[in-house]
């Protein structure tokens, strides 16, 4: 099951390609398990990556499609001053990809040097 659920429609006529941010809150005490991040930590890297249709949580996506062309490479992803949301930018990917769906993967790097991975479903490719 993803993290986040929602709907990021894009289409080839439009300029809704963002940016678009994604919060990740952080604990807020050590003991707490009210957020998504540890208490004290933050995200210090992002690498988003796009799949084609629902993909969940596997030890290896090599058996999945990569969509490299929906996430904007020329937009760097933005990590605001708090270090809980990240903000992307996407694009409108190859045609074959129309009226598809596709799921985003936010791989992140805390400060304290761990790294985990949250899934978002999903864009709807018009």
């Amino acid at each position: 099951m993803a993290e986040f659920e929602g709907t990021v429609e894009i289409g080839y006529n439009t300029d809704l390609w963002g940016p678009y941010g994604f919060k990740f809150p952080i604990n807020s005490s050590e003991t707490a398990n009210d957020g998504m991040i540890p208490f004290g930590d933050e995200i210090s890297a992002v690498n988003v990556r796009a799949f084609q249709g629902r993909v969940t949580r596997k030890n290896t996506l090599s058996e999945e499609t990569e969509i490299a062309d929906l996430i904007d490479p020329a937009y760097t992803p933005l990590i605001n001053v708090a270090g809980d949301k990240v903000s992307i930018k996407l694009q409108y990917p190859n045609i074959s990809y129309k009226g598809q769906k596709a799921t985003l993967i936010f791989e992140l790097t805390l400060t304290s040097g761990a790294e985990k991975a949250f899934y978002f479903e999903y864009v709807r490719i018009r």
